[in-house]
């Protein structure tokens, strides 16, 4: 953190700020105790004790915070995250259920206290290195979408990338940026050969000159960034605008040559919903997946667990106009009354945290869901689910796992926990298209259950093969995405630890399956590296691979950079990403676990996000572009 000196003037600061706005309402017993104490004496002359904020801490967020709830940041992670954000999740954000027992003035207090060298990093950030002149497009996006096509193949062809097995030991480092304010990099970029467009965690959304790394220009939406933007072209086939979402349910479009704003829309139809899947765009069309973060409110007893309804929205990609909205589970009802005496409703979630896939062909939607929040289940959750894409109309569903109900309660407090609590076993990866070689259509499908699915879109998604690939877990087996040229399948499996409904051993690495027969033709499975139950430990593939015709690319969760023979599973290449780096921005940054976001090509250049702050992974802020060295 930055100094005590600094970080105590902070504090004095907003307890002054605190002290002459609060209403007698909103003074609790500590704060009353501060101003006795303090009297009249000025900012100077106050020194405030750091007992009072790490108490606030220990009695309102250690629970969680030290290490007891995988799914929440730790305290190092808070400790990187500005004032401001902390605040914003505290009122109205993912920690709000849980900070309604703080008034405003313990907020501020904690905020400031935990956020202190984040703060002062920010400011060091204001001035970033500017582009010269004005960005403009000479051809059309190169990677414009999270999948690299409509099919969610991420696999790139001869001619899409120059990194080959015979040269990719001349990849290096070429530029790093640090993204200010974060302590994640979950954005996957959307690039075109001028520009690398990229959200961040503080809602600020880059345009990046792909050779330098300069700023052309900036947007600041209203929350988070986390998703990959898509690129709509222009009547020219050139880049026209940015589309693209927020935590806070927010949809965007922006002018990609400039960044001004041309729509924005919001799909907040529940208190709680939040937009982590891509969208997909398609003839005119945003296609867009809905979550929430009330599977973390159901942590509180008194919360009345749960009434949000995962589903897809289709809008007018040039309006923002709504088309239709497809819900995967009717409204919920009344249901029972948990241990804590509140009412309970169900079903509930089945959230699409993963973007949808485009099937021309046939006129149709395809998507994954995760579990049902609370009982009863229904038959949409962990499926894959076929839609028209003209009216959102349900085709076809394949349910892999029926009867999963689960919420975040129930490796905590239980009251919310379903009674029969399933074991979490979304589909987190979205469902890839392909083409065999004699022709005929395929979609497959990973789980976090660790099993591979093959399913038939000319026969209503019927099972055609399946495999296990790993051992399955909350952070998978599969967990964001595969990659596939037609004829074989490359599954990335992170199998972490802790889950109660695992099968087999772990499995961490990278597998290879036939995709007509489902049989396996490669395993690399990485040992584990040390004995701590230490993200360090596991080099587990959890981020989404992305293949070419001789290697796959696969980050880790060890923040560990790999690329693998397609034909062996032989280890290529590697970088280690956990190191302070020197970035064309200035901005303090560091890599950590390489999840959510996977790499993207774009001819002699890989580009990766590092930093993931969630389930004890490593923390990071940093994007990393890499680039074949000359002979």
């Amino acid at each position: 953190m930055s100094s005590k000196r600094y970080r105590n003037a902070l504090i004095v600061a907003t307890i002054l700020g605190a002290l002459a706005s609060c209403t007698e309402a909103d003074t609790s017993q500590e704060e009353n105790e501060i101003k006795t104490n303090s009297g009249d004496e000025t900012a100077a002359s106050v020194e405030f004790n750091d007992t009072y904020a790490e108490g606030l801490y220990q009695d309102h967020c250690a629970i969680c915070h030290n290490g007891t709830i995988p799914e929440a940041p730790t305290r190092e992670t808070l400790e990187r995250m500005t004032s401001p954000n902390l605040i914003a999740a505290m009122t109205d954000g993912v920690m709000a259920p849980q900070s309604v027992r703080l008034s405003s003035f313990d907020k501020e207090i904690l905020a400031t206290y935990l956020g202190g060298a984040a703060d002062d990093a920010a400011r060091r950030a204001i001035d970033m290195p500017r582009c010269e002149g004005d960005l403009s497009f000479s051809r059309e996006a190169a990677w414009n979408r999270w999948g690299g096509d409509l099919r969610n193949s991420r696999f790139r062809t001869a001619d899409m990338t120059e990194i080959t097995a015979d040269n990719v030991d001349r990849l290096s480092l070429k530029w790093a940026f640090g993204f200010p304010n974060a302590v994640r990099a979950r954005s996957q970029p959307a690039v075109t050969q001028e520009a690398i467009f990229t959200g961040s965690q503080d809602g600020t959304v880059y345009a990046l000159d792909t050779e330098k790394g300069c700023v052309w220009w900036t947007y600041y939406a209203e929350a988070e960034v986390r998703v990959a933007p898509s690129i709509k072209p222009d009547a020219q086939g050139l880049p026209g605008s940015l589309l693209f979402t927020d935590f806070n349910a927010n949809v965007y479009s922006i002018d990609a040559e400039t960044g001004a704003e041309i729509w924005k829309t919001s799909l907040k139809d529940h208190p709680v919903t939040t937009l982590t899947g891509s969208p997909t765009l398609h003839a005119d069309r945003l296609f867009v997946p809905m979550s929430s973060t009330e599977v973390v409110s159901a942590f509180n007893p008194e919360y009345e667990c749960c009434t949000f309804r995962g589903g897809v929205v289709a809008l007018d990609a040039k309006t923002g106009e709504r088309y239709w909205t497809f819900h995967t589970v009717a409204e919920p009802q009344p249901t029972r009354i948990n241990a804590a005496g509140t009412q309970m409703h169900g079903p509930s979630g089945a959230p699409v945290w993963s973007v949808p896939t485009v099937d021309e062909k046939r006129d149709l939607l395809y998507f994954g869901t995760g579990e049902n929040y609370t009982a009863p289940a229904n038959e949409l959750s962990d499926a894959i689910i076929a839609l028209s894409l003209e009216t959102g109309e349900l085709v076809w569903k394949n349910q892999t796992i029926s009867g999963d109900t689960w919420n975040g309660a129930c490796g905590s407090t239980n009251a919310n926990c379903p009674e029969d609590r399933g074991p979490d076993f979304d589909f987190g990866a979205p469902p890839i298209l392909t083409t065999l070689p004699n022709g005929k259509d395929i979609i497959l499908a990973g789980q976090k259950s660790g099993m591979v699915y093959a399913m038939d879109p000319d026969n209503e998604g019927e099972t055609l093969w399946s495999a296990r690939a790993g051992m399955g877990g909350y952070n998978g087996g599969i967990h964001w995405g595969m990659a596939s040229d037609g004829e074989t399948l490359f599954v990335g499996i992170a199998d972490t630890p802790g889950h109660h409904m695992t099968v087999g051993p772990p499995r961490h690495g990278v597998h290879a399956y036939d995709v007509e027969t489902g049989t396996p033709i490669w395993s690399t499975i990485e040992e584990k590296l040390c004995d701590e139950l230490n993200a360090r430990c596991f080099p587990a593939a959890s981020a989404p691979v992305t293949a070419t015709n001789d290697l796959v690319f696969a980050g880790g969760l060890d923040a560990t950079m790999r690329i693998y023979s397609a034909q062996s599973g032989d280890l290529l290449w590697s970088f280690d990403t956990m190191s302070e780096l020197e970035t064309v921005n200035s901005v303090p940054a560091f890599g950590g676990s390489i999840d959510s976001a996977g790499p993207v090509l774009i001819g002699d250049k890989l580009i990766i996000n590092s930093g993931y702050d969630k389930f004890r992974l490593l923390p990071g802020n940093a994007l990393l572009v890499f680039e074949l060295e000359e002979e």
